[in-house]
């Protein structure tokens, strides 16, 4: 009877050993990335905007067997403010309804520890990319409506940090990235010079994100 248990555990061994070496290979170093969260306006950008959102998807390439990896992303982050009313001096009234918003594709390079079998695992993240910012809003009064935008490419680059959660087939994770944008906000100017130009300055963000990869390590 020992025997023919030996015998049966020897050839399930056998059949079972191809089948998880060739799970393990069939592993691919590839995985698409979607991400959904807040975005917090800091600095100036802080002084007319309030609490965000954005979203974005990519793709990551992370050998299992080293430290490091790559991600690109394309994301959208968008921002709104509360309307301002006021006089506008001839017995009526304004309101105007500000925002902004920005298209971005970045490249991050990743590094956080190579532990097949932790389940969760920190990493950092940083990177540049394009941004494409939208700035402008809505406006009413003196029986007239309507709205406007101004928009600016430029680049940027971001950094930040995430805790990955594995689990078998996908895993999730939380990261927060600071964004700087070198021409990512409309300079103040003087309204009533009619040959004034629209320039630009540097803003930035930072967005907390939630995601979830598919495939990968």
């Amino acid at each position: 009877m020992n025997r023919i248990l030996g015998t049966i555990c020897l050839v399930s061994a056998a059949a079972v050993l191809p089948l998880a070496t060739h799970a393990q290979a069939a592993r691919t170093p590839v995985s698409a990335t979607l991400t959904a969260g807040a975005a917090m306006p800091m600095g100036d950008l802080d002084n007319f905007y309030n609490l965000g959102y954005g979203f974005g998807g990519g793709i990551e390439f992370a050998p299992s067997m080293l430290p490091f990896g790559m991600r690109g992303e394309l994301g959208y982050t968008r921002f709104s403010a509360e309307t301002v009313r006021g006089s506008d001096g001839a017995g009526g009234t304004f309101s105007i309804k500000p925002k902004s918003s920005n298209l971005s594709v970045t490249v991050n390079a990743l590094l956080g520890p190579t532990v097949p079998a932790a389940q969760i695992r920190p990493y950092a993240i940083a990177g540049v990319g394009f941004y494409n910012t939208s700035e402008g809003g809505s406006f009413s009064g003196g029986g007239f409506s309507g709205s406007a935008t101004e928009s600016k490419g430029s680049l940027g680059f971001n950094g930040g940090a995430g805790v990955r959660f594995q689990f078998v087939g996908f895993s999730s994770f939380v990261e927060a990235r600071y964004h700087h944008i070198l021409k990512g906000e409309i300079e103040e100017g003087d309204p009533t010079d009619p040959n004034a130009t629209t320039t630009w300055k540097s803003a930035a963000y930072l967005p907390i994100h939630f995601g979830i990869s598919f495939g990968g390590r």
